[in-house]
């Protein structure tokens, strides 16, 4: 019963909301990309060449632009740590965090304004018996760091964004 009422209140808002001029974060464009991040080309990655190439990766996955000219400049720098997190009593360390921070800059190109931002990232791996197991392990988790970190990030430049456009909107009615 409860859950029936919800849905008819959120059914009866919709009109209200959608007349405001209210559009989702995460709209989508066909490609699959969020709206606001057709308008970003990722300029590069400042960090250690394994960590580079991962974020690298993560965010031409992200930032993948379906012919629209980009608006906006992202650039980002990481560092990383490997920090133990499970160490045996002879002190042998048998799980890493591995932790990626990043401070990144939205430049955008008509005015050469900036936004900034920082975000963090962390993934754990096992050392086992098996080095080629255990480099895999560490490979996998900047990977997957690198990922997380490129969806905080753009999370955040989502956010910003649709602050700039609603201060612009109303800076634009006189408000």
């Amino acid at each position: 019963m409860r859950k029936l009422i919800l849905s008819a209140v959120a059914a009866g808002l919709a009109p209200l909301v959608a007349g405001c001029g209210f559009t989702p974060l995460y709209a989508t464009h066909e490609a699959g990309v969020p709206q606001g991040l057709l308008a970003v080309h990722f300029a590069g990655v400042s960090a250690s060449e394994e960590a580079a190439d991962a974020v690298t990766r993560a965010f031409r996955d992200r930032t993948a632009r379906a012919g629209a000219p980009a608006q906006y400049d992202l650039s980002i720098s990481v560092t990383e740590t490997a920090q133990p997190l499970a160490v045996q009593i002879d002190n042998s360390v048998t799980r890493f965090n591995y932790q990626m921070k990043g401070k990144y800059t939205l430049t955008r190109r008509s005015d050469g304004k900036s936004f900034s931002g920082k975000a963090m990232s962390v993934a754990s791996f096992n050392i086992v018996n098996s080095q080629y197991s255990t480099l895999f392990a560490e490979n996998a988790a900047r990977d997957k760091a690198a990922r997380m970190l490129a969806e905080e990030v753009e999370r955040d430049i989502l956010v910003k964004l649709d602050m700039a456009r609603g201060a612009q909107a109303t800076a634009a009615r006189g408000e």
